[in-house]
C-alpha cells in the first residue's frame, strides 16, 4: 500500500512538473510573440527590420500623421511636425482622436517648414522614424544616428496602399492596414469602371497663391484626376511645370481646381479674366483641405470631390454620404464628420 501511495504522489509530482514547464514555455511564447521581429519594405525598396513593433514613433510629415492615427496606433506617436497644430482644420479633426493633440503636448522635433531637428528627435528616443523619402538629408541623418527610418512616396494609389500596409507590420498594425486598403481598392475599383465618354478637362493649381504651377502627367494628381473620371488638362509629363497665361488659354480647361488657395487667387489674375472658366465660374477650392488629401488614401475622397464638380449627377448628398462612410472606415470609429 505504501509503494502504490509513493508512485500515485510521485506521478503526481511529475504531472505537476510538466505542467509548469509547458506554463512557462506558454509564457515565454506569449513574450517571444509581443517582442517578434518585424520586417516591411519602404518607398526606397529598402528593408526595415525591428526587434519588436515599434512602440515610440516620430512622424515628420502631415499626412503620416493622419496614417498612423487610421492604422489606430496614435498612441505610439512621440513626435510630430509643429504644422499639425498650425493647420486648423487637420488639429481639429485629429484633436477628438488624441488628447494629447488637442492639449498640443506632443512634441515637435521641427523647425518651420519641412526641416527637422536631429538632436530633439533622438531624445524623444523613437524606435522608428516615419518621413517622405524626398527627405534625403534627414533620412541619412537620422540612419546615422542608429535609428530606423521608413519612408514614403505616396506617387500614386498603388504605392500609398503598399506602403500603409508595410507601414502596418512595423507598427502591428497589419489587420488593421489590411482592412483599410481593402476598403479603398474596392472604392477604386468601382469609379474606375464608371467612365465619362466626354471627360471635362481639369487644371489643378499649387497651393498657396501659385496658380501658374501645376502638376503634369504621371503625378500623384493626375492620377487623383483621371480616377475622377475627369481629365487632367496638362499633357507634359512633369511633376510640377510652370506655365504662362498664354499655355493657360490654349489648354482651356472646363474648371480650375485650387488647393490651400483663394478664390480671389485666380479672380484677381486680370491676364485670366477671359478664360472660359474663370468668366464661367468655374474654380473651386478644395476646402476643408483635411478630407481630401491626395497623400493618404483619401486620394479617393479627393477624387469623388472632383467627380461631384464635373458631373451634377453625382450629387453633394451622395458626396457627403461617401465622406462619412470612408471616414469611418478608415478611422474605424463613427461621428467624425
Amino acid at each position: 500500500m505504501k509503494i502504490k501511495n509513493l508512485f500515485i504522489t510521485s506521478f503526481s509530482a511529475v504531472i505537476l512538473m510538466l505542467q509548469s514547464c509547458n506554463n512557462q514555455k506558454n509564457s515565454g511564447n506569449k513574450e517571444t510573440s509581443a517582442n517578434t521581429e518585424v520586417t516591411a519594405t519602404d518607398s526606397r525598396g529598402k528593408t526595415i527590420i525591428l526587434p519588436h513593433e515599434a512602440k515610440r514613433v516620430v512622424v515628420l510629415y502631415n499626412a503620416l500623421v493622419d496614417d498612423v492615427y487610421m492604422l489606430q496606433a496614435g498612441e505610439k506617436i512621440v513626435g510630430i511636425p509643429q504644422q499639425i497644430y498650425e493647420m486648423e482644420d487637420t488639429y481639429n479633426f485629429l484633436s477628438k482622436l488624441d488628447d494629447r493633440i488637442k492639449n498640443k503636448s506632443i512634441p515637435t522635433p521641427t523647425f518651420g517648414g519641412q526641416s527637422s531637428n536631429a538632436e530633439s528627435i533622438v531624445g524623444l528616443q523613437p524606435d522608428l522614424v516615419l518621413t517622405f523619402n524626398t527627405d534625403q538629408d534627414n533620412i541619412t541623418q537620422i540612419e546615422n544616428l542608429g535609428i530606423p527610418v521608413f519612408t514614403f512616396s505616396s506617387l500614386n494609389d498603388e504605392k500609398i496602399l503598399d506602403e500603409l500596409k508595410n507601414v502596418g507590420k512595423l507598427l502591428g498594425k497589419q489587420k488593421r492596414a489590411e482592412e483599410i486598403t481593402r476598403y479603398v481598392s474596392e472604392e477604386v475599383k468601382k469609379m474606375r469602371a464608371s467612365r465619362e465618354t466626354s471627360p471635362k478637362k481639369i487644371y489643378y493649381a499649387w497651393s498657396k497663391g501659385r496658380i501658374m504651377s501645376t502638376s503634369g502627367k504621371g503625378s500623384l494628381i493626375d492620377m487623383a484626376i483621371t480616377l475622377s473620371g475627369a481629365q487632367n488638362v496638362c499633357p507634359v509629363p512633369v511633376e510640377a511645370p510652370n506655365i504662362s497665361a498664354e499655355t493657360m488659354y490654349k489648354w482651356n480647361p472646363d474648371l480650375i481646381v485650387l488647393w490651400n488657395s483663394k478664390l480671389s487667387d485666380v479672380y484677381s489674375l486680370k491676364e485670366l479674366a477671359a478664360l472660359p472658366a474663370v468668366k464661367n465660374k468655374q474654380v473651386f477650392v478644395m476646402s476643408p483641405s483635411f478630407p481630401y488629401d491626395p497623400h493618404t488614401v483619401k486620394f479617393m475622397l479627393f477624387a469623388k470631390q472632383l467627380r461631384h464638380w464635373c458631373m451634377p449627377e453625382y450629387t453633394q448628398e451622395q458626396l457627403d454620404q461617401d465622406v462619412k462612410k470612408a471616414f469611418e472606415v478608415i478611422y474605424g470609429k463613427k461621428g467624425l464628420i
